[in-house]
């Protein structure tokens, strides 16, 4: 039995349409019922099992009687500080697959999982990837180059109408279609090593330079901005040659097929795109406060600000339940430290208070500090006067952390100094 854990998304309802085509029995697991109408027209609902990824228990009853595990959950998220899965997800479906017995775990991934991409979702999926790495299981990884749809998305014809990006000359890319990722999963699972990342590519390899040469004539112009991401910049290319070694094919679909709207298929009700979910709405420690100090922050800032001040809240000995952030007597301090992040502007505050919504009581008040790097497009901010949060400094690449050592801001705080003796 095959087992398919995220099959709502794109490449998931790619990979079980193909099995199916193949002959092959078929379990869908989707997170619940509301997930389920991406798999309408692919598959019988009595063949469809709901698990969370995010919720282990759930899991064995899913993947009981699994020979094989394709696991297709991805770092979707609906605007910055709200993803789909944490990055416990990937491991836990990992687990629960060997447990069942599975002879044979894909994880499928991309090519620019890094810890220091300028991609938040390539930076999420290298986390969710370790998790999957340290497992003791028959898991492999695939690493896709980039997707041929993505491309279209954010640099050709956004959905949402908007200006489209342009190709950073310096990349390298090799698109490659879902409907031939699911082809090569499908044909690696009979020969998959454990242990082992594959990487796969389309049948060409574009130089950005030719990739913007080739997009740039079906590009449509608008003036506002698309909330639509660009593809991750750098060489994430993999040669067709490569891919045909260690899949046994070269995928067929090729880009230029896809850049004529004539050309493409009648649209189906297909799920979100990855890079652009809907707008998530506001944290639920947000009062919803419209103060002066509040108006540079705009939507996403302010979703990530109060995100972060909420999980930093245990550090403190505080509970992050029934909380909410009052922003009422915060003011910046002079010459307070500034900076642009997630399309707003953030200044370091203090008096910012936490409330207790149940008993209608503050139970902290204090101060903010907060990084931004824009080499790694990192913004974190945490509760000022207990130090750098260790799990901030964990998720930073060195490159982030050498500049917070010679920014001199954080001179004396226990993280910068053990690093200075550390690194000289």
């Amino acid at each position: 039995m095959l087992v398919v854990v995220g099959a709502n998304g794109r490449t998931g309802v790619e990979i079980v349409r193909e099995a199916l085509r193949r002959g092959r029995a078929v379990r869908a697991v989707v997170r619940d019922d509301r997930d389920a109408r991406n798999l309408d027209d692919v598959i019988d609902v009595q063949h469809i099992s709901y698990a969370d990824p995010d919720q282990p228990t759930s899991l064995p009853a899913a993947l009981t009687g699994a020979t094989e595990v394709i696991i297709a959950i991805d770092p979707r998220t609906a605007g910055p500080g709200s993803p789909v899965y944490s990055d416990g997800a990937s491991p836990h479906v990992v687990r629960a697959a060997r447990d069942a017995g599975a002879t044979a775990i894909i994880y499928m991934s991309v090519m620019g999982a890094f810890r220091w991409s300028g991609n938040p979702l390539n930076r999420k999926a290298f986390y969710m990837d370790r998790g999957v790495r340290a497992e003791d299981a028959p898991w492999t990884v695939i690493r896709v180059s980039t997707y041929i749809d993505e491309v279209i998305e954010g640099h050709v014809r956004p959905p949402d109408g908007g200006r489209a990006h342009r190709i950073k000359r310096s990349s390298r890319y090799s698109p490659v279609s879902r409907r031939d990722v699911a082809a090569m999963a499908l044909d690696y699972l009979s020969r998959a090593t454990a242990g082992r990342q594959v990487c796969v590519g389309g049948p060409e390899v574009f130089t950005g330079p030719d990739l913007e040469s080739l997009l740039e004539r079906w590009r449509t112009p608008a003036r506002r901005k698309t909330r639509f991401m660009a593809i991750p910049s750098g060489d994430v290319s993999v040669m067709p040659d490569s891919t045909r070694v260690t899949i046994g094919r070269v995928p067929r679909d090729h880009l230029a097929d896809f850049l004529d709207p004539s050309n493409e298929p009648p649209p189906r009700d297909e799920p979100p795109p990855v890079y652009a979910r809907p707008t998530p709405g506001p944290h639920p420690a947000d009062l919803g406060q419209a103060y002066k100090v509040l108006e540079p922050w705009g939507e996403d800032l302010r979703r990530v600000i109060h995100t972060q001040l909420v999980n930093d809240l245990p550090r403190l000995g505080l509970a992050a339940d029934n909380v909410a952030l009052d922003f009422q007597r915060a003011r910046a301090p002079k010459d307070a430290r500034a900076a642009k992040a997630h399309d707003g502007k953030f200044t370091a505050l203090g008096g910012v208070r936490v409330v207790d919504t149940e008993m209608n009581i503050a139970v902290h008040t204090g101060p903010i500090d907060f990084v931004r790097d824009k080499n790694a497009e990192e913004f974190h901010c945490w509760w000022k006067g207990h130090g750098i949060p260790e799990t901030v400094w964990l998720e930073l690449d060195m490159g982030v952390q050498r500049r917070m050592v010679k920014a001199g801001h954080w001179d004396g705080d226990p993280l910068i100094e053990t690093f200075r003796k550390q690194n000289g």
